[in-house]
């Protein structure tokens, strides 16, 4: 019995070294898939990016990828497609086509820079809508190019409007790039993420050349089955882009995010008082959840009671929207309210905005003008006055009905002007502590503002 326990004891120990040994060989197994990844991720992504840039980043990042492969993939079978309208393999002159191709690629290069004189202040106002404007414009291009067999005769035509599209989308996604990735940095890290921002563009660009190819090799040599093949390609590269800019947090003000910010933070009370509820401002990561980039939003539209706004306004414009814009009464009544706005009482008269108010029937809406000297503080509270003014019009519509709409309209203002001027200071204090980068305003166009005092 002693004999046995002896052996048993002496057999115990190799088990346990073996079960050591096999141990330290699969977590040296784990170890080395970790670094192979890590390795492998290190060209593609910023460096310590769990640390260095926002949760959002790894998630817009992955539909980029989507959408620049499948880009890329679509991208190659048009060029195929442009590739047979040329009449490549049928006895075409070389020259003719080098002719040609040039000749749509200048047309392109001057297009991109006219865009660019046009809009260029919208790449940093709305970044994400240039953004995804850009993938559309990209793809409607990339379909032009795709019909060039259809009609050959019309190739300089279709080919330079297509170039053209392209230099604006390459343009666009270029000039938004350094916006975007700004909003995902922690650290001051955005020279690492806009190179590693390359590298993924890149790879993306690699592999759906490859993906191109496949697809171009394995179908029948005709612009319809290229058709066939392009269509899922360039819808799911669109749906890429749209679903990225869904995790892209812009923390500047327009006049769709503002309103956004602070549309629930103006409350009433139970006795139908306003009030300012500083934790119910959004934040720039609540507001990019809900907020609209796939169009340009320049006023506030009506809402049940609330009246629209309509920012900075040409006088062309004024009265729009309401019933008979264009009759004498209505005339004189936008005259009167522009009289008005523009010489507030004696309280507003340091202000460096104007507010107005038009109503009907119907429909009412307030005008917002900025002056020439006003500051980004001015801009902000003049906006915020807006809102208060717009929130007191839509409380008191009921309780003050049998008040003449002119008389109820300039109380409310004043009304509103001493609220907001009560409560701006913790207001723009609550602003930035949400977040939001209150040192450039984009909720109107300088070249709009006016100059009053001088006159």
């Amino acid at each position: 019995m002693s004999h046995k326990v002896r052996i048993s004891l002496h057999v115990a120990p190799e088990l346990a070294s073996k079960g050591k040994a096999s141990s330290s060989e699969q977590v040296s197994v784990a170890d080395r898939v970790r670094q192979s990844y890590a390795s492998l991720m290190k060209p593609f992504l910023p460096a310590d990016y769990k640390n260095t840039v926002t949760p959002e980043y790894i998630h817009y990042t992955k539909w980029q990828f989507v959408h620049n492969t499948l880009g890329s993939a679509s991208g190659v079978l048009a060029t195929q497609a442009m590739l047979y309208a040329m009449g490549l393999g049928s006895g075409a002159l070389p020259l003719s086509v080098a002719i040609n191709w040039v000749l749509k690629d200048g047309f392109g290069q001057l297009g991109g820079v006219i865009y660019a004189t046009m809009v260029g202040p919208k790449f940093d106002s709305d970044p994400k809508h240039q953004r995804f404007w850009s993938a559309v414009w990209l793809q409607s291009a990339t379909w032009l190019e795709m019909l060039t067999p259809l009609f050959p005769h019309l190739f300089l035509l279709i080919g330079s409007v297509a170039n053209i599209g392209k230099n604006i989308s390459w343009l666009a996604m270029s000039a938004t790039k350094a916006s975007i990735n700004k909003t995902f940095c922690l650290k001051e890290n955005l020279g690492d993420l806009t190179a590693k921002s390359g590298s993924q563009a890149t790879a993306a660009g690699l592999l759906g050349t490859a993906v191109g190819v496949l697809i171009g090799a394995t179908m029948d040599v005709s612009v319809y089955t290229l058709i066939v093949g392009f269509v899922p390609l360039s819808f799911i590269s669109l749906w890429g882009n749209y679903k990225s800019l869904l995790y892209a947090i812009t923390p500047t003000l327009n006049v769709e995010r503002a309103r956004l910010m602070i549309k629930d933070a103006l409350r009433l009370t139970d006795s139908g008082d306003i009030c300012f509820e500083p934790a119910l401002l959004k934040t720039p990561r609540q507001v990019s959840a809900v907020e609209t980039f796939m169009r340009e939003v320049h006023s506030i539209q009506p809402s049940g009671q609330r009246p629209g706004i309509t920012i900075s306004p040409t006088l062309s414009r004024l009265g729009r929207g309401l019933p008979g814009g264009s009759h004498a009464k209505t005339q004189r009544d936008v005259a009167q309210m522009v009289s008005d706005a523009f010489s507030p009482p004696r309280t507003r008269q340091t202000e460096q905005y104007y507010i107005g108010h038009m109503a009907s029937s119907t429909t009412s809406r307030l005008y917002l003008w900025f002056d020439t000297h006003a500051t980004n503080s001015d801009i902000l509270k003049g906006f915020y006055h807006a809102m208060v003014y717009r929130e007191m019009l839509a409380s008191r519509h009921h309780a003050h009905a049998g008040m003449h709409g002119s008389v109820l309209s300039a109380e409310l203002c004043e009304q509103s002007f001493e609220f907001s001027q009560r409560t701006f200071a913790e207001f723009s204090k609550s602003v930035t502590q949400s977040g939001w980068d209150i040192g450039t305003m984009y909720l109107s166009k300088p070249s709009r503002h006016v100059s009053v005092r001088s006159q």
